[in-house]
């Protein structure tokens, strides 16, 4: 039997039609790597692995057929519960992945001392060995100066499949690592609260049995949520008869194919929900009783600082690290003020005003009526260009939806059955304002009763709680107050804040000028692992100086980009096809019939379909193992291998920290630790899935696998930190840019809004520029497969353009075609070609993905298009300080060139 070229679905032609740089770095593919073409097939074979193709969590799992030792064919393994044997665009476009003649194929050094975007590193190939010990030559030489001088940078989309990072780092001495630019521009904006409220770091609609999806700031199933098994699960609701409203400036071909689009000014989401709760709850009066008295805070008293009115208990409270009393509610049948947890409690009030210990206080959930009246929709016409009406009529059908006191009985169960889902993604929560956003959209679930339960927005996957004795309530580590230190140890300025939210947005601005922020240090040498803040975080100029400040800098990378044109060494790391990872899954979107049939939990294995690497590259984990036995810093009692068994969990299958192993190896041990003994890295090779039937429907809902369990409405936490916030900034003499009273402000236990500063801009800058996701390219992955970028501008020919709505467009005198500039208030400039759209708010322009990236070795099919973040500035005042969310829209002017 012969392979044809049919068969070979045209892959040499296609790489060799995009492979005609010159030079040695970029250059043809090596001719033997598609001779299988019409040769007779010795060897062919399937192999299990899972996804790498986005940044979906390793969601998908796919069988990859390689003839004569050549990927031929990518599909998805039907054995699957997530994918169901099918797979996306993104896992098909693979093969380009893998065979990407831009890829870094052999470690290199830079021979040009100059550095700057767009300047030529003028690359020469080197030797691992002089690689790696130039590395740690200069690594050796900062850690015996101060190992806080190295910091140490990973992607999010990379780090999914790294192990040793932090592991390097502890074992280093540096506190100094930093992610990418996710904690600026991901959903990891919401997950604090997503733990407090539903159990998990992130949460969906229970699609199985929703009937009504209000879609905020999302491009729904084309965006970050674009996987196989939540698209399967999003149109089969549909199917069934799913109604869904978008909240959102723009209409993509997703939301092009639900029920309503409401358009919306950007960053105003935030007043649309408050507005929303106002009408509901004030003039409506529908809430959920049963749900806000048992399952929530909404009946604690609460006093006029904000604080509950506590027993003279006296327990040790966790989150705020001291002794408190039992928070109180008021008994309307006794007349009188009681524990939470008492049982002679026959009715708890949820309004009213009253006096306990001479202090007047209320309930919470009064607290939050009187606190959204000012809310309302006639206010908001100016504010978010939606008319009063339309809020009205999205309220009572959001009431009406709700079915409260209505119950579904699922596998014997009984379930309150609440069909009603909102969720805030990125266009509506990337901004100065984000927790706000997420907090008022999980309050407008709260009040219906719609959270964690059948047809509401739940944790995705089983959820997991923390109960706090005190008070009752589900707590989240990232709220655990920490007290401040005067000089700040971590670049990421996380000794400025009293939660540990993740900070490293603000590393890109503090190691500009570490002085300025009251640091002892300067960082010397960066190491790169993944991750590309010139991408994803905007203000290319500040971070030509950052990286330009570095004496040194070093990156493990699979292709070149912004961050390599920066460095003295790259160590070139093997595509997601060469590498192992493993990784759980479980039900997220829906308790499917296929997770019911095929398994509850598993294990999905990633490994290498080459015998070997395609060319002289390593894996990332490989590689940081080899540079710790040089650095010695691998063996001992505190070194990488002993940081490895307390952070990979394995137990009796523990590293002894004295020998030296291969990630292969270490591979092996995981798969033993995670399966108790019963499966090694073998019996995974070989079936790539591991499924098993752990948990019934009882455990996927919070609501019946944490029957007693609270989940705040009213966050008072909050309004505690704050107050010991303001005294050690006073007492420390810390000073937060742009000012303490900015900071304060956010730790509220209601959201509010106010206008953010693209708000307040005017004159000429007199229309929003927002970025919206394209489903091959979210989180900038795949930007450089040329495969992906056909198909994206096939799906979406507005995808490399400047969106403008079409009458606002014919005002100004301009056409599709047309070549404009845009520069933002805050000075960022970008140019390109006007495409216009009747589905985009009027005055609004809308910029796709993450491309226009145009540097000196990159893929050319990455430079096509305009950079939306080059509008973008990195400043404080544009970022939340709670979870270090950097404001994704600006405002511009347009001048036609």
């Amino acid at each position: 039997m012969k392979l044809t070229r049919r068969q070979f679905l045209g892959a040499s032609a296609a790489v060799g039609a995009l492979a005609l740089a010159s030079g040695k770095i970029v250059n043809y593919l090596d001719k033997d790597v598609f001779a299988v073409a019409g040769e007779e097939i010795k060897e062919e074979t399937w192999i299990p692995t899972h996804c790498k193709g986005c940044a979906a969590d390793n969601r998908c799992h796919i069988l990859v057929r390689r003839v004569n030792g050549v990927v031929v064919k990518i599909e998805g393994n039907p054995e699957s519960p997530t994918n169901l044997g099918r797979n996306c665009a993104k896992s098909n476009a693979a093969l380009m992945t893998l065979y990407n003649p831009y890829r870094v194929k052999f470690p290199v050094k830079r021979t040009n001392p100059e550095k700057g975007l767009g300047v030529d590193p003028k690359w020469v190939e080197i030797s691992w060995e002089e690689a790696l010990e130039t590395v740690a030559t200069k690594l050796k030489k900062v850690r015996a100066e101060d190992p806080r001088k190295f910091v140490f940078m990973v992607g999010h989309a990379a780090s999914l499949n790294i192990d040793t990072d932090e592991a390097f780092a502890h074992a280093f001495g540096t506190p100094n690592t930093i992610v990418g630019a996710t904690s600026v521009a991901c959903g990891g904006s919401a997950s604090p609260i997503n733990v407090l409220i539903n159990g998990g770091y992130q949460a969906r609609a229970d699609m199985l049995y929703c009937k009504y999806f209000l879609n905020l700031g999302a491009n729904s199933q084309q965006g970050g949520k674009g996987n196989t098994e939540e698209i399967d699960a999003f149109v089969n609701a549909r199917a069934q008869g799913l109604k869904v409203v978008n909240v959102t400036p723009v209409i993509s071909p997703s939301i092009a194919k639900t029920d309503e689009w409401v358009p919306i000014i950007p960053g105003t989401t935030g007043y649309f929900l408050l507005s929303m709760i106002n009408v509901i709850i004030n003039e409506l009066k529908v809430w959920d009783a049963p749900y806000l008295k048992n399952r929530t805070n909404a009946g604690y008293l609460v006093d006029e600082d904000g604080l509950y009115i506590r027993t003279a208990d006296q327990l040790d409270d966790k989150v705020r690290g001291q002794k408190l009393g039992k928070p109180m509610v008021w008994d309307s049948v006794a007349n009188a003020a009681k524990a939470f947890d008492d049982p002679t409690v026959q009715d708890v009030a949820l309004e009213g005003v009253f006096e306990v210990n001479g202090k007047k206080c209320r309930p919470s959930f009064q607290v939050l009526k009187e606190h959204v009246k000012g809310y309302t929709p006639e206010k908001g016409r100016d504010i978010t260009g939606i008319a009063p009406e339309v809020v009205r009529r999205l309220a009572r059908e959001w009431v009406d939806n709700a079915q409260i006191g209505r119950t579904i009985i699922i596998d014997g169960v009984t379930y309150p059955y609440r069909p009603v889902a909102v969720i805030a993604e990125q266009g509506a929560k990337c901004h100065v304002d984000n927790y706000f956003v997420v907090h008022a959209a999980k309050i407008l679930a709260q009040i219906v009763g719609a959270t964690d339960v059948p047809g509401s927005a739940k944790a995705a996957g089983r959820p997991f709680v923390t109960i706090n004795p005190v008070d009752g309530m589900n707590t989240c580590r990232e709220f655990y107050y920490r007290p401040l230190k005067k000089v700040p140890d971590k670049i990421s300025l996380e000794d400025h804040s009293p939660i540990p939210g993740s900070s490293s947005g603000l590393a890109w601005i503090t190691m500009k000028d570490p002085k300025a922020y009251g640091f002892e240090y300067t960082p010397e040498v960066l190491g790169i692992w993944g991750g590309n803040p010139q991408a994803l975080l905007g203000d290319p100029k500040h971070l030509d100086e950052v990286f330009r400040k570095f004496s040194f800098i070093f990156a493990i990378s699979y292709e070149f980009d912004a961050p390599t044109e920066y460095a003295d060494i790259v160590l070139p790391e093997s595509s997601w096809l060469e590498r192992y990872g493993i990784s759980a899954l479980a039900p997220r979107t829906s308790f499917t019939s296929a997770f019911r049939e095929k398994g509850t939990y598993g294990l999905a294995l990633q490994q290498p379909v080459l015998e070997k690497p395609l060319y002289n590259t390593k894996e990332g984990n490989q590689i940081i193992l080899e540079l710790s036995e040089r650095l010695g810093i691998l063996k001992g009692p505190n070194g990488v291998l002993a940081q490895l068994n307390s952070g990979l969990r394995l137990g009796k299958y523990s590293l002894n920290v004295e020998k030296t192993y291969t990630w292969e190896e270490i591979m092996d041990r995981q798969c033993k630790a995670k399966t108790n003994g019963m499966y090694d890295l073998a019996w995974f090779k070989k079936n790539g899935l591991l499924l098993v039937k752990a948990f019934g429907v009882k455990e996927y809902y919070g609501y019946s696998r944490f029957p007693k369990a609270r989940f705040p409405l009213y966050i008072e936490e909050f309004a505690s930190h704050r107050q010991r916030l303001e005294r050690e900034l006073a007492e420390k003499g810390i000073v937060r840019r742009p000012g303490n009273d900015f900071v304060l402000k956010y730790f509220a236990p209601l959201p509010s809004w106010e206008p953010h500063p693209e708000h307040k801009a005017a004159g000429e800058f007199d229309l929003y520029c927002i970025n919206y996701k394209n489903m091959q390219h979210h989180f900038a992955c795949n930007i450089s497969n040329p495969w992906l970028m056909d198909l994206t501008v096939a799906q979406d020919p507005y995808s490399l353009h400047i969106v403008m709505n079409a009458a606002t467009a014919r005002q100004r005198g301009l056409k599709d075609g047309d070549l404009v500039e845009l520069t933002s208030f805050t000075g960022g400039k970008v140019q390109g070609k006007i495409r216009t759209s009747q589905v985009i708010h009027h005055d609004v322009l809308a910029i796709a993905g993450a491309y226009g990236h145009r540097y000196a070795n990159t893929n050319p099919a990455t430079a096509v298009g305009p950079a939306f973040v080059d509008l973008l500035k990195l400043s404080e005042e544009y970022i939340n300080p709670l979870k270090i969310c950097l404001d994704r829209d600006t405002k511009v002017k347009l001048q036609k060139l």
